[in-house]
């Protein structure tokens, strides 16, 4: 017969052990079960237990306490108030968890409560300003666009600079999909497809000594990422989630509202041009007859003033006058001061989120929908993502673990808009080509009744630098991205005895991307401008880790600990697209690849074949293939020593063979080290000064080292056809002969202090980073049959600090405040070029006509050149000779920098 545990009553009361007073609220839970209760407003609970059981006592702002009950009927418990966590457990390199007092190097968790509680549709976009040195940047306002992650600045010339990102040990593609800072169309990247409800972890490891275990992959740093497990619970949990987000776009450029469109055409008061019946017309933009005196003296706008944007507001006051507008129809001249508004409306984003929990002592589960549907602040341009995600691990046997996960998003979007340096930008028509007198007649007239397109002639008379039928082509040339994605992972540990333990883990990161653009043709009959394209292309990689882990604590009787880890890992990248589209239309309003027109032989009265209806040539219409492999064969090892539980030491050591690089040169190790050390527990420093509770001192020194992209050491040409016949195009870049992985030497240094009973954490890290041998592509003669070489030249730098406190000001038994302040300064330094180049070109628009960002020997990384004014030795700008307007320099000099001085925030909970 089964004996059956009785059930008693337990009572008690809760208080707090700084002050005694009783604490309302607590939650007193049942461990690994639902039931439980809440202490009343004077702290006393009751609540039905068996004995054995343990129960669980959390309040905000206090140490949680666990407590088995025995035979006792009443329980009095008081609960210690929790500071500044200072000895938090953190996930490092490989997945390994560590103590934070361990550990010399830094890392910094993010709360996961604050993704969600972001609410943004990326988990990179929510950590903006949550992490000393880590500097994010979106490109635009539109959610689902790339977002930008460097960490202690740039290491690389012109290369990737964005850190690694590993979810569930799996090295993720975060490409972003627009690389040109300039203009494009932003489909975003990789990390928007991670759902904030499903992270459970997230670690920016920073210096080279966090990241030199990841080889090539993490020089630029890290960025660790685990996903929930489920919990150990009687039964299984549901939970739901519901989140609605509105964006509302507020901040709009300051302008006046006084003058309307017209460039600088006169200095005398400006006014209308006359039409041959002497109707007053809407300004024409235009460089030529600048009248610049009273005598009538004529230039050119471009040669006194430069170009301007045919937005430029110079033009008569906008008092309502009737003037013939640019389509023919006599209107009032008048201020537009909400037509910078127009484009954009409130957005919104629905988030949905059910999760199941389940877990005993022999594993746990947790299985996760989420679908997430978003209309932004811009019509045409909606998306939707539907996850789902699942992670377990699970106790084989005695000697055997497993853990699984797998997340699967399914991404539809509707048009990306285009941004940037773009006829088609409406950015770009908001800033150079709508002035303040724009009424907005091309987007509420841009299609006619039979649903052709409007030519809107006269437009481009006064509005060169936007397309004509910019609103056409955003509601009418559509194309849509459907993205299929997959990350999953299985390891398997093994305990060979008590102290060694052996883990094998694979993992994919799978992407198929397909998108389709339909053209809507501009006639009647739907052929004319029509067009069709479709791309579908597959990128996965593959991650093989075989580990093995020693541990052994008071080594030979001793206060000595040693964690002694060796592995081998096999990285490999797969990458496959194929693209088409169609030609000249033949058949009306179908969208297809073969809707193109066939050209049509006849026969001349000689005999002779003849071109009777030209058409599409085969090579015009012919597919497009890509495909990319590369390889990185690693192995690695790191010992973790640890003395009286107040030293630390890490080695590390890992080599890398790279399939990008020359044979003579592919193999490259590099090795770290790091230390920390808790003085305030070494010397008893608390006993002296009962202020200074904590005293960790760290640093660390560390190489890393990073390869090229496939299939840029060897000669491989573009295959094509022409007229007909097969060709194949010379590459536009000269390979290397002998080129070697481009390098970086990184150094840190630190302290972390807990203060007043650690109510107040400082941390702070100085660092220096020596990036060298960097992989550039150099401008060469044309005469040597290519524009470029690929080489090993230039260095750079970056050195900074950073500081981050965390305080406890206030906290009560009602109230308990949290806040955080971080600060970071950076600064990144071109120290060569090589003997190549003194500047080399990172980005510009308009070529020289407009400003670049360069790079030149002795300036700082990001520096932004333009014309600028010329002054004189005490600063003053220099009037020409005829005194009508001020010198400007004839060349592009340094006028600014993409780069912040220094990034700080303030937050508080």
């Amino acid at each position: 017969m089964g004996a059956v545990a009785q059930q008693v009553s337990l009572s008690g009361k809760v208080t707090s052990a700084e002050d005694g007073n009783p604490l309302p609220g607590v939650t007193i839970k049942i461990k690994e079960s639902i039931s439980g209760t809440i202490s009343d407003l004077n702290g006393m609970y009751n609540l039905d237990v068996e004995k054995g059981q343990t129960l669980i006592f959390s309040f905000m702002g206090f140490e949680n306490q666990e407590i088995v009950i025995q035979d006792q009927r009443k329980l009095d418990v008081v609960l210690v108030t929790k500071g500044v966590e200072l000895g938090g457990v953190v996930v490092t390199a490989l997945g390994v968890k560590r103590q934070q007092r361990e550990i010399g190097y830094s890392t910094e968790k993010i709360s996961t409560t604050d993704l969600v509680r972001a609410g943004s549709a990326n988990v990179l976009s929510a950590i903006t300003g949550k992490s000393a040195g880590v500097l994010v940047s979106n490109n635009d306002g539109v959610e689902g666009g790339s977002t930008r992650v460097t960490i202690r600045g740039n290491n690389n010339l012109n290369g990737n600079n964005q850190p690694l990102i590993v979810v569930d040990n799996v090295p993720m593609d975060n490409t972003p999909r627009l690389e040109d800072i300039g203009r494009g169309i932003d489909w975003g990247n990789g990390i928007a497809d991670l759902n904030a409800y499903d992270i459970e972890d997230y670690t920016v490891l920073k210096g080279g000594a966090a990241a030199a275990l990841y080889g090539s992959r993490g020089a630029n740093g890290v960025i660790l990422i685990t996903t929930k497990r489920g919990k150990k619970q009687n039964g299984v949990g549901i939970t739901y989630n519901l989140d609605y987000k509105i964006v509302h776009p507020y901040r709009y450029r300051d302008v006046q509202n006084v003058y309307g469109s017209g460039g600088p055409i006169t200095l005398l008061e400006p006014t209308f041009p006359l039409d041959e019946s002497g109707t007053p017309t809407y300004l024409p933009y235009g460089n030529d007859h600048l009248v610049i005196n009273q005598q009538g003296t004529t230039s050119t706008t471009s040669a006194e003033f430069g170009y301007y944007g045919s937005s430029a507001s110079w033009g008569p006051k906008m008092e309502g006058q009737m003037i013939k507008w640019w389509d023919g129809e006599m209107r009032p001249y008048s201020a537009q001061p909400d037509n910078l508004k127009a484009p954009f409306s409130d957005g919104h984003t629905v988030t949905h989120n059910i999760e199941a929990n389940a877990g005993s002592d022999k594993g746990t589960l947790r299985v996760s929908l989420t679908r997430q549907d978003n209309t932004p602040i811009i019509s045409n341009s909606n998306f939707d993502r539907t996850t789902i995600n699942l992670g377990a691990n699970m106790k084989v046997s005695e000697k055997l673990k497993a853990d699984v996960t797998l997340t699967y998003v399914k991404y539809n979007r509707l048009n990306s808009p285009v941004i940037g340096e773009d006829a088609n930008s409406i950015n770009k028509g908001l800033l150079y080509g709508w002035g303040r007198s724009y009424k907005g007649l091309d987007r509420e007239n841009y299609q006619l009744a039979d649903g052709s397109r409007n030519s809107l002639e006269g437009y481009q008379d006064v509005f060169p630098y936007v397309d004509n039928y910019i609103w056409w082509n955003y509601y009418n040339n559509n194309t849509t991205l459907n993205r299929d994605k997959y990350t999953g992972a299985l390891s398997l540990t093994y305990d060979v005895t008590p102290w060694i333990n052996i883990t094998g883990r694979i993992g994919r990161d799978f992407s198929m991307e397909q998108y389709e653009n339909r053209t809507k043709p501009t006639d009647y009959l739907g052929l004319q401008n029509g067009s069709y394209s479709n791309s579908l292309s597959k990128n996965y990689s593959d991650n093989f880790d075989l580990i093995i882990t020693a541990n052994r604590e008071n080594v030979f009787g001793t206060d000595l600990n040693v964690r002694l880890t060796t592995g081998a890992n096999r990285y490999d990248q797969n990458y496959y697209y194929i693209y088409g589209h169609s030609g000249t239309w033949y058949y009306p309003n179908m969208y297809t690849f073969f809707n193109y027109t066939e050209t049509v032989y006849t026969t001349d009265d000689q005999g002779n074949t003849i071109v009777s209806q030209m058409g599409d040539l085969a090579e015009d219409v012919v597919a497009q293939e890509k495909i990319s492999k590369q390889r990185v064969n690693s192995v690695y090892a790191f010992l973790n020593l640890g003395w009286k539980n107040y030293l630390f030491a890490d080695i590390t050591g890992r080599n890398d063979w790279s399939s990008t690089l020359p044979s003579d040169n592919n193999s490259f190790f590099y090795p770290s080290i790091s230390l920390s050390f808790i003085a305030s527990e070494a010397f008893k420093v608390q006993e002296k000064i009962p202020w200074l509770n904590f005293l960790k001192i760290k640093g660390g020194v560390a190489q890393t080292a990073s390869g090229t992209d496939p299939y840029r050491t060897k000669f491989y040409y573009t295959i094509g056809l022409f007229g007909g016949q097969q060709t194949a195009t010379f590459p536009g870049e000269i390979p290397p002969i002998a080129l070697k992985p481009q390098r970086v030497n990184a150094y840190e240094g630190g302290f972390n202090l807990g203060l007043f009973d650690n109510r107040i954490d400082l941390d702070f890290v100085y660092y220096y980073k020596y990036s060298f041998d960097q992989i550039l592509n150099l401008p060469v003669p044309e005469s040597s049959g290519s524009a470029n070489i690929k080489i090993n030249e230039g260095v750079l730098s970056n050195r900074g600090l950073e500081i981050t406190i965390n305080a406890v000001p206030i906290q009560t038994r009602n109230i308990v405040l949290r806040t955080g302040l971080n600060f970071s300064l950076n600064r990144n330094k071109i120290i060569s070029l090589g003997d190549y180049s003194d500047t080399y070109l990172l980005a510009d628009i308009w070529g020289l006509n407009g400003p670049a960002i360069v790079l030149q020997e002795g300036s700082d990384y990001g520096t932004i050149v333009g014309y600028d004014y010329v002054y004189d030795a005490n600063g003053n700008r220099i009037v020409n000779d005829e005194g009508t307007k001020y010198e400007i320099t004839d060349t592009r000099v340094p006028i600014g920098n993409a780069s912040p001085d220094f990034t700080t925030n303030f937050t508080t909970n």
